[in-house]
């Protein structure tokens, strides 16, 4: 029987899976075994407690070192710009496509389509946060530099996506950000259909618009661009009364 505090033999497994994903090798390995126990339930409270410092760590490190890259990659670039290359490695969708890149291991997950985005991104997190206390920054730097030069940059920033379009007007009009609502899902568990609706809190009253898609990020997406396009249909009609 194990001893309370001792990692599960599955554990040193997964431990240099993680390493040889991630190109460093941890010079305490208790860190990262931290960031791992996720993985090996029942998680205690003082173990959640610990990872969730972790993935709070984490998450400034890669934030930092996605915006070192950018800036590096286009000092041309406006501000605007480095904000929406940057948000494209940081956001949920971004550290989950990154884990699946490096072939991280996820917490278990009944779905059929494994572990869910944010779950990805909250283990990558602590990951991160891990090395971060083990290595320093550095060592954060380093890995954004290779996985995202490795991605096949593009010559400039991605195009701004309409959720962060949404948002970016909703702070220039100093209103409440657009909200997001999931109103249904139904489908089978492997083919899941999800609608969304997202409100906008444009000065002039609540624009609302719902959408569907197989997952709730593409139907946030969708309803996010409908709204663009009936501000962009208002505009258009107020500039030429």
């Amino acid at each position: 029987m194990e001893t309370p505090g001792t990692p599960p033999s599955d554990l040193d497994a997964v431990r240099e899976t993680v390493q040889l994903s991630l190109g460093y090798r941890f010079r305490d390995p208790a860190l990262l075994d931290g960031a791992l126990r996720i993985l090996f339930p029942p998680l205690t409270p003082e173990a959640a407690a610990k990872r969730q410092r972790l993935e709070f760590l984490g998450d400034a490190a890669w934030d930092c070192a996605a915006a070192w890259v950018a800036c590096t990659l286009w000092p041309e670039a406006s501000a605007g710009d480095l904000t929406r290359f940057r948000s494209s490695w940081t956001s949920a969708e971004g550290l989950a496509r990154l884990a699946r890149v490096l072939g991280l291991p996820g917490p278990d997950n009944p779905s059929p389509n494994g572990p869910s985005e944010r779950a990805l991104a909250e283990m990558l997190e602590a990951i991160l946060g891990a090395m971060m206390l083990d290595g320093g920054f550095e060592t954060i730097r380093d890995l954004a530099g290779r996985v995202i030069v490795a991605d096949g940059s593009p010559q400039k920033p991605p195009p701004l996506d309409a959720k962060s379009h949404l948002q970016m007007l909703a702070q220039a009009s100093r209103v409440r950000l657009p909200s997001y609502r999931l109103l249904e899902r139904w489908g089978a568990p492997h083919q899941p259909m999800f609608r969304v609706e997202a409100t906008f809190y444009a000065p002039s009253g609540e624009i609302r618009a719902s959408a569907e898609r197989p997952n709730r990020q593409a139907a946030e997406q969708e309803a996010a661009r409908l709204i663009l396009a009936e501000l962009e249909a208002a505009s258009d009609s107020t500039g030429t009364d």
